[in-house]
């Protein structure tokens, strides 16, 4: 407690002195192993100077005395004996080095001077060699070839060169682990000063600017609430500004009041002011993301409500229609497809009922509505014929928002236009098409519009079904009137025949009669 005391009260003195002595003992070590390190550092150097020479011997020298003069043994290019040339120049220049730098390191040197022997004796022969060659005396230039003397050459370094080599590598490593040792000691000097200088001043430190950090740490604090549970912009965090993140709390909280005040009075429009696709990920959980998401959540709600009120009254307006005229089909298809063509904001419709006779189907335009007379010139059309056809032949539900060039044409007082939209719904009951229905729009229908034209049809397609149905019951009452009609005739020729027959008979019994009494008469 005591050394605390006096390290509260004479702070400035204590860190002072104690940085001075850490900064002279600093500069005394590192001075030192800076020192080690630029020794080992140039051991290593020449070490790698030595290996590679040495090593260069045979990669540079041996190879190129080598190639070069069993080139120039075979083509006479003179060019193909350059390298051979140049090694002869620098061969003893490059013993010469090792030599020096070997004597340095107190390495016996005697090796290198034999192999430095075989390698002049070796350039002797390849000179020869060259000779031979120049003389076209090429029996005498192969059979100095099959002497293989760079081999023996190449053996005689295998022996001296690795050697070096080896001894080069233990000086390197020892070298190595020196300088390593130098710059792990400056490492643990700069951590031994880190772990005694910082903690001293920062005590200092921390008592003179403990009040603001502790400040700017509720400052940082309110504004990342802020952003985490209000709303976050993505900008950087500046929490120096006392004044600016306390007016951003305020501006962010006036913002949530009015967004819910706009969404209580159903005004679905309503912004939250710098919300945007750069900062939407890092609103999902904030008031701002929640608030927008329940907007959006709220807006379609509504969108779809409306959408429902919209289909459940054009569903009632349109079965009051077709329970009004399923008597009458040329009534109920014209009814229906004005209806659904006004209702969907369309421009042009027609409705193509099923026909049946006998084996042969087909489709017959039942009604029509905006139409161009052009468009519907015949009133058949054979099934799988065209978009109508094919569409009843798949069942299915057809949307083209680009129509086959001349299929249509949407007529105006301003002229002439290609529709936007067409859909072709087949009309089923029970899985049984009864009729397509085509609608021409110059805006695209929507999903909730094709859906309330599907459902419609089935309306459409449960009053033709009973429109048949009443149809073919008023046909065959007719028949069986007929029939009876036919029968009770049939009845009444058979009675009055019946009685002719019978006073007929009773004609002839008197006549039979009158006979026998003449008879006996007679008699």
């Amino acid at each position: 407690m005591q050394l605390l005391s006096f390290i509260k009260k004479r702070s400035i003195s204590a860190v002072v002195s104690i940085v001075s002595l850490l900064l002279i003992t600093n500069a005394v070590l590192i001075y030192h192993n800076k020192n080690i390190m630029v020794r080992n550092a140039a051991i290593i150097r020449k070490s790698d100077e030595i290996t590679g020479n040495v090593n260069g011997l045979v990669v540079e020298l041996l190879h190129n005395l080598e190639m070069g003069i069993r080139g120039y043994g075979v083509t006479k290019d003179v060019n193909l004996l350059g390298p051979t040339l140049d090694a002869i120049k620098v061969v003893d220049n490059r013993f010469d080095n090792i030599k020096t730098a070997l004597d340095s390191q107190q390495y016996d040197v005697v090796p290198l001077e034999n192999l430095r022997k075989a390698y002049h004796d070796y350039m002797d022969f390849v000179l020869e060699m060259k000779k031979a060659a120049d003389l076209d005396s090429m029996q005498r230039f192969k059979a100095m070839m099959k002497e293989d003397r760079g081999l023996q050459v190449f053996l005689k370094w295998v022996d001296t060169g690795i050697k070096i080599m080896d001894y080069e590598k233990g000086i390197k490593a020892e070298a190595n682990i020196e300088y390593q040792s130098a710059v792990n000691n400056n490492l643990y000097l700069q951590a031994f000063i880190l772990l005694i200088g910082l903690p001293t001043l920062g005590f200092v430190i921390y008592k003179i600017q403990n009040d603001d950090r502790q400040r700017q740490l509720l400052l940082m604090k309110l504004e990342e609430n802020n952003r985490k549970y209000i709303f976050d912009p993505g900008t950087a965090i500046e929490a120096t500004n006392p004044e600016k993140v306390i007016g951003n709390s305020i501006v962010n909280l006036q913002q949530a009041n009015e967004f819910i005040e706009n969404i209580a009075e159903g005004k679905y429009t309503a912004e939250w002011t710098g919300l945007n696709d750069a900062n939407e990920a890092l609103n999902k959980t904030s008031l701002a993301g929640r608030l927008t998401n329940m907007r959006a959540q709220l807006k379609q709600m509504k969108r779809e409500e409306e959408r429902r009120l919209w289909t459940n009254e054009g569903l009632n307006g349109f079965s009051e229609i077709v329970r009004n005229n399923q008597s009458n089909l040329m009534e109920l298809s014209n009814s229906a497809i004005r209806f659904l063509t006004q209702y969907l904001g369309a421009q042009q419709g027609g409705l193509f009922v099923l026909r049946e006779e006998g084996e042969d189907s087909y489709l017959e335009l039942a009604a029509c509505y905006a139409f161009d007379r052009k468009k519907f010139m015949e009133r058949r059309i054979d099934i799988g014929v065209g978009l109508i056809g094919q569409a009843y032949l798949e069942g299915e539900t057809t949307l083209l928002t680009k129509l086959p060039q001349g299929y249509t044409y949407i007529t105006s007082g301003m002229g002439e236009a290609t529709p936007g939209c067409l859909v072709i719904v087949p009309m089923k009951y029970n899985d049984k098409i009864e009729a397509i229905i085509e609608i021409a729009s110059l805006e695209k229908l929507e999903d909730h519009q094709i859906s309330f034209l599907e459902k419609a049809g089935e309306f459409i397609a449960s009053a033709l079904q009973s429109v048949r149905t009443t149809e073919k019951m008023q046909q065959l009452l007719s028949v069986s009137q007929r029939q009876t009609e036919e029968m009770r005739a049939t009845e009444e020729e058979l009675r009055q025949n019946l009685e002719e027959l019978q006073a007929t008979q009773e004609a002839m019994i008197r006549k039979q009669e009158e006979l026998n009494n003449m008879r006996g008469e007679d008699r």
